[in-house]
């Protein structure tokens, strides 16, 4: 587990929320997303076009990965979660 992954375990356990009912959004696929996915919660991608670290394009996502463009795309995303 990283950092992140226990961290987002240890927010669900102090907020005594099932981590499979909740959700993270996040512009950094790797610590944002999917930590958040291996900590059992629903990971949104806010794809703004740009790897925050590099400066360069957006990393290139697994295709099961929940992605945004804009904050606008997000009510339509959650009401297709289980979250």
């Amino acid at each position: 587990m990283t950092c992140r992954t226990v961290a987002y375990s240890t927010a669900c356990r102090r907020m005594r929320t099932d981590p499979a009912q909740a959700v993270n959004l996040g512009d950094m696929l790797e610590s944002d997303v999917n930590a958040a996915a291996l900590a059992g919660l629903t990971g949104i991608w806010l794809d703004r076009g740009i790897d925050f670290v590099t400066g360069g394009p957006s990393p290139t996502a697994d295709e099961m990965v929940l992605r945004i463009e804009r904050l606008t795309e997000l009510p339509d995303h959650l009401s297709r979660t289980n979250a």
